[in-house]
């Protein structure tokens, strides 16, 4: 069973975290959003509280069994990066079960983001995975996705994480790459971004807003790959504007 928690009441929320920590990214969000909804957040396989795969399994899957498990036959799902990409392949597998869909610094199936970092950095980098230095590992994903900078808890919540997500997940997606599919999403979509994230993941922003057919667009200024910890109060604003 996948660790989650649920507050609120009202139409539901599920909110899925990024691939380099786990839900409690969106611990000053939640609150916010749970004003007029019920807000689920998940720690997904191998993440936070989860148990880790001990062998191929469905992403889309585990989001099913934790909607059927918190009683919600539909919901909106706000998903950042690779949550993100959970949430439009689960779009477009089983639109029948969300009502609303809000990529956050979104990540996308069949988009490779083709990233490229300086020679020094990928030095560091292969040499921290080779020592097992789960801190040097997070270090380098913190400098790439948070270069505003990490508090301690963000660290630290990077750091717990970083050895599943650097692992081979045997993980598995929805049958056909988002990227050639986007023009079946018919749900009402906000995609938001940040004005200081990596180029890479905007373009997937400007993607997804312009191949969803009436999809809305938000950026948020300062605001790098972590959404939530930079901006709770403006995401929340967007999210619940967006629902109303």
């Amino acid at each position: 069973m996948l660790h989650y928690e649920l507050i609120g009441s009202g139409p539901p929320i599920v909110l899925l975290h990024a691939g380099i920590v786990d839900s409690r990214i969106w611990k000053t969000t939640v609150p916010l959003l749970a004003a007029e909804h019920a807000v689920l957040a998940y720690d997904q396989r191998g993440y936070g509280r989860s148990p880790r795969p001990d062998g191929p399994y469905s992403l889309l899957d585990d989001l099913a069994r934790v909607l059927d498990d918190a009683g919600f036959e539909r919901a909106a799902l706000v998903g950042l990066s690779r949550g993100g990409r959970i949430a439009i392949d689960f779009t477009l597998e089983r639109p029948e079960r969300v009502s609303a869909l809000v990529p956050v610094a979104a990540a996308m199936s069949g988009h490779p983001l083709g990233l490229s970092f300086p020679a020094e950095l990928e030095r560091a980098a292969e040499q921290a995975e080779a020592d097992r230095d789960l801190e040097g590992m997070a270090a380098f994903d913190l400098q790439v996705w948070a270069p505003l900078g990490a508090d301690d808890e963000l660290r630290a919540m990077t750091v717990e994480n970083v050895e599943f997500s650097w692992s081979d997940d045997p993980g598995t997606w929805a049958d056909g790459p988002a990227a050639d599919r986007l023009a079946e999403i018919a749900v009402p979509t906000l995609v938001i971004t940040g004005d200081r994230d990596v180029p890479e993941i905007n373009e997937v922003g400007e993607i997804l807003a312009r191949e969803i057919e009436g999809a809305r667009s938000a950026v948020i200024e300062g605001a790098d790959h972590v959404v939530p910890w930079r901006a709770p109060d403006e995401l929340a604003g967007l999210i619940l504007d967006f629902l109303r």
